[in-house]
């Protein structure tokens, strides 16, 4: 008896095994692409209307900018950043001292912890200077013309972002400006 049932418990265990090589091998057939892209979350992609910033770059005087490591185009932009973003208001009236606001401080941290990863990561020869000029151009362009933007969604994705590589690729992989 025990000699068949420990016969009965091998096969049995040879027809699961089985099973579940001939499950595996399905599942990872390259030609069966429904199985794989059932699999994976898309990420959102977020939209934003757009407009050129050219008028307000030719605008701003020489003598207010100064050296950016990414360039003279980058300098000008991150000078309007700051213009745009920022505002002083009075601590108290009659007091001179002002105290400085940010407007969408989500989205000036995010843009400010990106210059500092990207300036990070060409000084230790990650990437290459023309790259990160191009992700941080980018990623300006972007926050421009999220100003006026209703972002909720876009900010709660900035947050949800865990290292500044992933908010990097949100910013110039998942937002598209329509002009």
């Amino acid at each position: 008896m025990r000699k068949n049932l420990l016969i009965l418990l091998i096969f049995l265990t040879l027809g699961a095994l089985e099973l579940a090589a001939q499950q595996e091998l399905a599942m990872s057939f390259p030609g069966d692409t429904k199985t794989i892209k059932s699999n994976i979350a898309s990420l959102p992609v977020f939209e934003f209307r757009a407009s050129s910033s050219e008028v307000d770059l030719n605008s701003v005087s020489q003598d207010l900018i100064g050296e950016h490591a990414f360039g003279q185009t980058v300098s000008e932009k991150l000078y309007l950043f700051e213009s745009k973003y920022t505002y002083e208001v009075p601590i108290v009236p009659g007091n001179p001292q002002m105290r400085t606001m940010i407007r969408k401080p989500t989205v000036y941290d995010a843009v400010k912890k990106i210059e500092r990863h990207l300036k990070k990561s060409v000084k230790k020869g990650e990437i290459s200077l023309e790259s990160a000029t191009s992700d941080f151009t980018k990623v300006l362009d972007i926050a421009f013309n999220v100003l006026t933007s209703e972002t909720e969604d876009f900010e709660k994705a900035i947050t949800e972002s865990k290292d500044t590589p992933s908010l990097t690729n949100l910013f110039t992989q998942r937002v598209k400006l329509v002009f």
